[in-house]
C-alpha cells in the first residue's frame, strides 16, 4: 500500500514541478513581451476612444488581397468564374464590382498577389467556425469577417515591433531608446490608419515580413547559423509573396553587414556550403511559387502580369511629390520619418562613411522605385503608403542615432516628437472622418482643415458637383437675403413643387448664397422633402462652410448641390430649406434654389 501512495505522490508532484516550470516560463515569455503589448493595448485604446472603430476594414486594394479566402475556402471557386449573371445575378454583381478580378486571355484573375490572405488565414478559419456558413452573396465579407482582418494587423503589427526590438537589442540600444523608437513607429507613422481604417491592405503584413527578414539577416552576420539563414530565405520568400516589388530590401543588406568584407566573407562560405545554401534557395522558390500555381489555376499560365496598364516608368520618377507633395508626401503626412534623416548626418559627423553609404543608398533605392510607379500617389489611401512596409528600417537609423546623442540632444527630440505623434492621430482621424480627402488634396486645402476636427469640417473639401452635361436647369427661386442670429433656427423657404417642372425627372437643387465662410461658422443649411402624408423623401443638412467656391474666411458667392439618390416618384411634394444657427450668427445674402432635371 505504502507503494501505490508513493507512486501516485511522486506522480502528482512531477505534475506540479510541470505546471510550476510551466507558468515560470509563461511569466517570462510575458515580460519579455510587456513593452509590446503595452503599446498595442494604447493604440487599441486610442482607436477604441479617439480614433473610432471602423465596421469595413476590407476595401479597395485589401478586397483583392483578402479575397483569396472566401473564394478557395467558402465559394470553392478560386476566381469566381463559375458564377451565372442569369441564375445569380446579385452574387455575379457584387463579386465583379469588388475591383479584384482582371481578364488574362478571356480569363478572371485575382489582380493581386496572394502573400497577404496567407498571413489572415489563421483568422479567417477562426472567425469562419465562429460564424459558419451564411450561404449569402457576402459571405466571407460580413462584420465579422471585417473584425477579425483588424486583429491580423493589430497581429502582426505587434510581431513587427517584437522584431525591431531584437533587432535594436543586437545594436546594444538602451531599453529606453527601443521603447521609444516602438511608440513613434506605432503612433507616429501611418501605421494608425493601416492597421484600422484599411487593414486589409499590404503594408502592415510587408512591415512584419521585412522586420522580421532584417533582424534574421542581422542575426546572421552576428553569428553565423543554417537555422538562421533558413529564417531569412523563409522571410524573403514571404515578402516576394505578399507584395513582390518588395524584394528591394535586399538593398539593405550591406547596412546590416557593417562592412564589405563581412558581406564577402558570407558570400565565399554560402558558395562553400552549396548543400545547405541550395536547400534554403529551393525553400524561398517554393513560398514564392504558391502565387504562379494560384495563376496556374485560374487561368492555365503560369506567369501572368496582372496590372495591365499599370508599371513602371523609370525615367520619370516623381521624387519631389513622392517625398514633399501635399497630395501624398512621405514627410507631410507622416513628418516623424524626419528624424531618420538625421541619422545621414550624424553618421557624417561621426565618421561612419559605411554606414552613411549603404542607409542613405538603401533611401535612395526605395525611393526611386517607389516614386517610379506609373500612380505615383498609388491611389485612394492616407500618405504615401508604399513606404509603410520599410518604416522598421527608418526607426533602427533613428534608434541608432538617438542613442548615442547627449541627453540635452535628445531633448530637443522628444519634445517636437510629441508634437508628431499628435499630428498624426489627429490626421488619421481626419483621414478616417473625411476631412483629409484620399487623393486630392493639395496645398489649399491641407492648411485649410489642418488639425480640425469638428464635426463641421467633414466632408469640407469634397466635391459635390453634378454632370451639367446630363441635366438641365428648370427652375430657380430666389429667396434675397437673411440676417439670422446664434442660437436659433429659422425656415428660409416652404413651398410646394406644384409650380415645378417636370418634377418626377429632379436630380438635385443647387442652393446658392453670398457669404463670408468665417471658419468658425457653424450654421447650416438642410433641405427637406416630403410628400403629402408628410413622409420623408429627401432630408440633408450641410454646414454653411461647405458651400465656399474658393476657400475659407473670403467673402464669395458660394453653392451646394443636394442631389436626390433617386428620383421622386409622386405628383405632389413640399420643399422646405431651414437654417440651424448654433454658436455663430448667419448673414447671407443673394438666397437662391436653383432645380436640376435630367436631360
Amino acid at each position: 500500500m505504502e507503494y501505490i501512495v508513493y507512486f501516485f505522490i511522486r506522480i502528482i508532484s512531477d505534475k506540479m514541478s510541470s505546471y510550476n516550470r510551466f507558468q515560470s516560463r509563461f511569466i517570462d515569455v510575458i515580460k519579455s513581451l510587456y513593452n509590446e503589448l503595452i503599446i498595442i493595448f494604447l493604440l487599441i485604446f486610442l482607436i477604441n476612444n479617439y480614433i473610432g472603430n471602423v465596421d469595413k476594414t476590407i476595401n479597395a486594394d485589401g478586397k483583392g488581397y483578402y479575397d483569396y479566402l472566401p473564394s478557395l475556402i467558402i465559394h470553392h471557386d478560386l476566381n469566381r468564374h463559375n458564377l451565372n449573371p442569369i441564375q445569380e445575378p446579385e452574387k455575379f454583381s457584387r463579386v465583379k464590382s469588388f475591383g479584384v478580378y482582371v481578364y488574362d486571355n478571356g480569363k478572371p484573375v485575382n489582380k493581386y498577389s496572394c502573400g497577404v490572405a496567407t498571413l489572415e488565414f489563421p483568422f479567417f478559419m477562426a472567425c469562419r467556425l465562429v460564424t459558419g456558413n451564411s450561404n449569402t452573396p457576402d459571405d466571407g465579407y460580413q462584420t465579422p469577417y471585417q473584425i477579425s482582418v483588424f486583429y491580423a494587423a493589430i497581429f502582426y503589427l505587434f510581431l513587427a515591433i517584437y522584431f525591431l526590438k531584437k533587432i535594436l537589442v543586437i545594436y546594444k540600444c538602451n531599453n529606453s531608446t527601443i521603447i521609444l523608437a516602438q511608440l513613434l513607429l506605432v503612433l507616429g507613422t501611418s501605421v494608425t490608419n493601416y492597421v484600422n481604417f484599411d487593414a486589409s491592405f499590404s503594408h502592415i503584413y510587408s512591415l512584419f515580413a521585412i522586420t522580421a527578414f532584417v533582424y534574421f539577416v542581422k542575426k546572421y552576420f552576428e553569428r553565423r547559423s543554417f537555422v538562421t539563414y533558413i529564417f531569412v530565405c523563409v522571410f524573403l520568400g514571404l515578402i516576394i509573396l505578399i507584395r513582390p516589388v518588395n524584394i528591394m530590401i535586399i538593398s539593405i543588406i550591406p547596412f546590416l553587414a557593417g562592412s564589405f568584407l563581412k558581406i564577402k566573407e558570407e558570400v565565399v562560405y554560402l558558395l562553400k556550403h552549396l548543400p545547405k545554401t541550395t536547400f534554403g534557395i529551393i525553400l524561398l522558390l517554393s513560398i514564392i511559387a504558391i502565387q504562379p500555381l494560384l495563376w496556374y489555376l485560374q487561368t492555365g499560365d503560369w506567369f501572368i502580369y496582372t496590372y495591365k496598364q499599370e508599371g513602371f516608368n523609370f525615367m520619370k520618377p516623381e521624387i519631389m511629390n513622392v517625398l514633399f507633395s501635399y497630395r501624398k508626401g512621405l514627410f507631410v503626412y507622416t513628418p516623424i520619418l524626419l528624424f531618420s534623416q538625421l541619422s545621414f548626418i550624424w553618421f557624417l559627423i561621426k565618421r561612419k562613411y559605411y554606414e552613411l553609404f549603404t542607409s542613405f543608398l538603401f533611401f535612395v533605392i526605395i525611393t526611386y522605385v517607389i516614386s517610379s510607379w506609373s500612380i505615383w500617389d498609388y491611389g485612394g489611401s492616407y500618405g504615401l503608403r508604399a513606404y509603410v512596409d520599410y518604416y522598421s528600417i527608418f526607426f533602427i537609423l533613428f534608434a541608432i542615432m538617438f542613442d548615442k546623442l547627449l541627453i540635452w540632444s535628445k531633448i530637443i527630440l522628444v519634445v517636437p516628437a510629441i508634437f508628431l505623434v499628435y499630428l498624426n492621430l489627429v490626421q488619421t482621424y481626419q483621414y478616417k472622418e473625411f476631412i483629409l480627402h484620399w487623393q486630392n488634396m493639395d496645398k489649399e486645402k491641407y492648411w485649410t482643415v489642418f488639425m480640425k476636427t469638428d464635426e463641421r469640417y467633414k466632408g469640407l473639401i469634397w466635391e459635390w458637383g453634378i454632370n451639367l452635361n446630363k441635366v438641365k436647369k428648370t427652375d430657380e427661386i430666389k429667396l434675397g437675403s437673411f440676417n439670422l442670429p446664434a442660437h436659433s433656427d429659422s425656415v428660409l423657404c416652404n413651398f410646394s413643387t406644384d409650380n415645378l417642372k417636370d418634377i418626377k425627372n429632379i436630380r438635385a437643387f443647387q442652393i446658392r448664397i453670398t457669404n463670408d465662410f468665417k471658419d468658425e461658422n457653424d450654421a447650416s443649411l438642410s433641405l427637406t422633402i416630403t410628400d403629402t402624408t408628410g413622409e420623408i423623401a429627401y432630408f440633408h443638412d450641410r454646414y454653411v462652410l461647405h458651400f465656399n467656391s474658393v476657400g475659407l474666411n473670403k467673402y464669395q458667392v458660394g453653392s451646394f448641390n443636394y442631389i436626390l439618390p433617386q428620383k421622386l416618384t409622386k405628383d405632389l411634394y413640399n420643399i422646405k430649406l431651414r437654417a440651424y444657427m448654433r454658436n455663430s450668427k448667419l448673414d447671407i445674402k443673394d438666397v437662391s434654389i436653383s432645380v436640376f432635371s435630367d436631360k
